[in-house]
């Protein structure tokens, strides 16, 4: 168990074998954050390193204030926001999608989950950046809204009203998906809604 308390009053007094346990206890709940942000494996790991380089050069300016891990939280945040920036806002891939598929065994099947994956991916990547962001760290990374605050730097019921607004819009987006569901494979019913 990692006693974080202990080890970042070391830290902060100048032990480098302080830190060195904090990145070690740390590293895979930063790296899982970056992944479900980003959704690719190499920026992830990039994307960790760097906060923890960050991390490092403004230990004397953490204040105690939240958990550690919120304030790493914050720093991935802004090096995510500058990433997706840099990069036009590469899509988002939903690695829970890829286990569903791996356990159907119907090709139709597959296909079909494939298809969903990719339009609700489509779907989250055309929300608005603080909306797409605040609904990952809910869903993927199971946030309460009081820690999603604390991430984004907004108010406990801005953190939940851009989650509201970020599924507003996904239902708005995949509605035609479960209209489909819901009347069948031959879209009648998207048609008779003027849905594409």
């Amino acid at each position: 168990m990692l006693d974080e308390t202990a080890l970042l009053d070391r830290a902060l007094r100048g032990e480098p074998s302080a830190f060195d346990e904090l990145v070690r206890g740390f590293y895979a709940p930063v790296y899982a954050t970056a992944f479900h942000l980003i959704g690719n494996h190499e920026d992830a790991e990039d994307l960790a390193q760097d906060c923890f380089v960050r991390a490092h050069r403004g230990l004397a300016h953490y204040r105690g204030e939240g958990s550690f891990m919120g304030w790493l939280r914050r720093i991935l945040l802004h090096l995510v926001r500058d990433r997706i920036r840099q990069t036009q806002r590469r899509p988002v891939r939903i690695p829970l999608m890829e286990k569903e598929v791996v356990a159907r065994n119907s090709p139709v099947q597959e296909l079909s989950t494939r298809e969903v994956g990719r339009r609700v991916a489509e779907a989250i990547e055309a929300l608005p950046e603080n909306l797409r962001i605040s609904l990952l760290l809910r869903t993927q990374e199971g946030l309460s809204y009081e820690e999603l605050a604390s991430a984004t730097g907004v108010t406990p019921q801005t953190a939940r009203t851009r989650v509201m607004k970020a599924r507003k819009g996904l239902r708005r987006s995949l509605a035609y998906l479960l209209d489909l569901e819901a009347g069948g494979q031959d879209g009648q019913g998207s048609r008779e809604k003027g849905a594409p």
